[in-house]
């Protein structure tokens, strides 16, 4: 498919989608085709392009991809926003010792008073209360060797410290109530591998998995012929974790069926990417 008309399908499936986050990953098409889109529908966004992106390479030099976090400006105000650093040469030192956490961007938001709320004496109540959280989008390694689980570990890892030193720098400290935590990741992972459990065991649940008891059956869906990775991979390697102790999950999208989408595999129609959306709705716990 051609991207003029790729990337209007992928445009419209997320505006249809009505979320007032919406976390992508491998963009390569930021400013000239999603920025002005969904500007024009509402929402404001950041982006963290990848230096190092092999979209350099391949497009000589004409795309590179990144990272991006899209909010409804009328309902979210961006409070401040964090990039961890992601090194240049990934093969020294030792996977354990290095600084990398992927490609992540990580943004805090406060929920803005509905439009009838922001004059008169509610007003200040709203503005004094904590309804404010922290949002991630995440891509990491992609290798499909035990080098590869070992490094998205360590991203994970290193990305959850960036996130939390972010959290207590934004005046929240590491109270799990106050500024709690949203991570949207194409982690590269099957449910499985270390790198998930990097996200449980720090307090994060992944929505689908406690929504419906389990992660869909696959994500994305790849029929490669070409020389560059030839073959197929149908797994779930994506995910909505969010901080059990401050979220409920209300509900998730439903994940399309093999044979809806065909013997092709992704991207086809009505699925313009080659990883299926993901969407969970979240209600705060609010404590009395």
């Amino acid at each position: 498919m051609a991207w003029p008309k790729r990337g209007f399908e992928l445009t419209r499936k997320i505006i249809d989608a009505d979320a007032d986050v919406v976390c992508l990953q491998e963009v390569d098409h930021y400013h000239d085709t999603f920025r002005p889109a969904l500007h024009a529908q509402g929402y404001d966004g950041v982006y963290r392009e990848d230096e190092w992106s092999p979209c350099i390479k391949t497009t000589d030099g004409k795309l590179a991809d990144g990272v991006a976090i899209f909010y409804k400006r009328e309902k979210l105000e961006l409070l401040g926003m964090h990039v961890p650093f992601t090194p240049r040469d990934v093969k020294v030192p030792p996977i354990e010792e290095r600084r990398d956490a992927g490609k992540c961007l990580v943004a805090r938001f406060r929920m803005r008073a509905p439009i009838e709320q922001r004059r008169g004496p509610g007003w200040r109540d709203y503005t004094c209360a904590k309804l404010d959280f922290i949002v991630a989008s995440m891509h990491l390694a992609s290798e499909k060797n035990e080098e590869g689980v070992k490094r998205r570990e360590a991203q994970a890892l290193c990305a959850m410290k960036e996130i939390l030193t972010f959290k207590a720098m934004s005046g929240a400290g590491r109270e799990d109530r106050l500024s709690p935590i949203v991570v949207a990741a194409d982690l590269n992972a099957q449910p499985h591998e270390p790198a998930v459990e990097v996200f449980k065991k720090l307090g994060l649940m992944s929505c689908y998995a406690r929504h419906i008891r389990a992660e869909p059956l696959f994500t994305t869906w790849k029929i490669r012929t070409g020389p560059y990775k030839p073959g197929e991979a149908k797994m779930t390697i994506d995910y909505i974790f969010a901080q059990h102790s401050a979220f409920d999950v209300y509900d998730v999208l439903a994940m399309p069926r093999s044979d809806e989408i065909g013997p092709k595999g992704l991207p086809c129609r009505g699925h313009p990417s080659d990883h299926l959306m993901l969407k969970a709705s979240l209600e705060f716990i609010v404590e009395p």
